[in-house]
């Protein structure tokens, strides 16, 4: 699954239960890898799960924020850079300075107001997702995805909602996969898959319209010619004696 992946450090166990609960992190393409409570487990998770983006609090036994910062930083590599958003009730220009210093993404103040949290995170997902690793991962989970459509392009039922289920991600997540990588939504090109599909059976056979529109995927002929003429600008029919 090709989600952001991230991880939550907070030494209060109901905040962290809270950003769980609380928020909708699929409907951002984020995961939750795993969590922390002290600046020590953060850095240990931090090494373990290769995060794309920490939310953590200054406030930590142990390891203070800003130091389990420095030492994430230390262990990530260049071309795979961490985002860290820090979460504090310190309103201390001190405590700002020395986070600028670490190249932190940005700041929250407690109580977390998740509205104003959204525009945040929705910045660092952007900024993940542009990786040009992180683009080579993506390039190969789409192949995969329309793959694994060709192979089930027959079948009545290749809901986006199936779809995800089959692949083990998220159908939110596959929308914009397509939306943003092809320009065009999931539905759309099945249909002009399905369409590719019919042209070839209309030229390479005499099967009738009936039996190629149920080949390709339609369950209802005149479905299937009202979708065929509204991308190809002719019916099955015309199409096959063209």
């Amino acid at each position: 699954m090709n989600l952001c992946r991230v991880l939550l450090v907070d030494d209060e166990a109901m905040i962290l239960e809270g950003y769980q609960k609380v928020f909708d992190w699929k409907q951002y393409q984020c995961e939750v890898v795993g969590t922390a409570m002290d600046g020590e487990e953060a850095v240990r998770k931090a090494e373990e799960l290769k995060p794309d983006i920490v939310i953590m609090d200054i406030n930590l036994p142990k390891l203070n924020g800003l130091e389990a910062i420095k030492e994430i930083q230390n262990q990530t590599e260049d071309s795979r850079p961490v985002y860290v958003v820090v979460v504090t009730g310190y309103d201390d220009f001190s405590y700002c300075q020395e986070a600028l210093r670490l190249r932190v993404s940005d700041f929250i103040l407690k109580p977390i107001d998740f509205e104003s949290f959204v525009p945040v995170l929705e910045k660092l997902v952007e900024k993940v997702m542009n990786n040009p690793r992180r683009r080579q991962v993506i390039s190969g989970t789409l192949e995969k995805i329309v793959a694994y459509m060709e192979l089930h392009l027959e079948e009545k039922n290749v809901s986006l909602t199936l779809l995800a289920e089959q692949m083990e991600m998220n159908p939110a997540y596959i929308s914009q996969l397509f939306k943003k990588e092809l320009g065009i939504g999931y539905h759309a090109y099945l249909n002009q898959m399905r369409v590719e599909r019919a042209k070839k059976y209309l030229t390479e056979s005499d099967e009738s319209i009936t039996l190629v529109a149920e080949k390709v995927g339609f369950s209802d002929y005149r479905v299937f010619t009202k979708v065929f003429k509204s991308i190809m600008g002719e019916t099955p029919s015309q199409f096959r004696k063209r």
